[in-house]
Parts: structure tokens; C-alpha cells; sequence
């Protein structure tokens, strides 16, 4: 879950991050202005939420591999110094 809501998800992969809708529905039934901009509030705050999460994960992915032993986009991986 990103957010209060669950209404969002972010998906990482080698080509970068983007943000998910989990619903088709996105509010409840609002009858006054202020269900509305709360409604709407709450909407933004878990859009934020994505936001830094996104900024996290591709933060991750710049420095590099997670576990001793995975190659980083960095790494060389070409096979041009081993020798059999």
C-alpha cells in the first residue's frame, strides 16, 4: 500500500516507475463541497505519497544493486576479460 487509501500502487521496473490506479472508482458518492475537497484531499496526499515513493525507487536503482553480489546498470558485465 502507498497511501491511507490503497487506491494507488507503484510499479517499479528496468524501464522506470509509474503509478497504478488499484480502482476505476476513485471517490464515494460526495453530496457537499466539503466531502468534495476532502475527498479530493485525500486523493492528492496518497498521489504525494506515490510520488516520494517513486522518487525512492529510482533513487535505489541509481546507486546501484541492492545485494553484494547482484550487478548494478553500472557494472561492466561484458564478457571481454575472462578468459576460459
Amino acid at each position: 500500500m502507498t497511501g491511507i487509501l490503497d487506491k494507488f500502487h507503484v510499479v517499479g521496473t528496468a524501464e522506470g516507475v509509474r503509478v497504478v490506479s488499484r480502482s476505476l472508482q476513485l471517490t464515494s458518492d460526495c453530496a457537499e463541497d466539503g466531502e468534495i475537497d476532502d475527498t479530493i484531499q485525500m486523493l492528492k496526499d496518497d498521489l504525494d505519497a506515490c510520488g516520494r515513493e517513486m522518487k525512492r525507487l529510482i533513487a535505489i536503482n541509481h546507486r546501484g544493486a541492492l545485494f553484494e553480489g547482484w550487478p548494478s546498470e553500472k557494472d561492466d558485465t561484458s564478457d571481454s576479460g575472462l578468459r576460459v
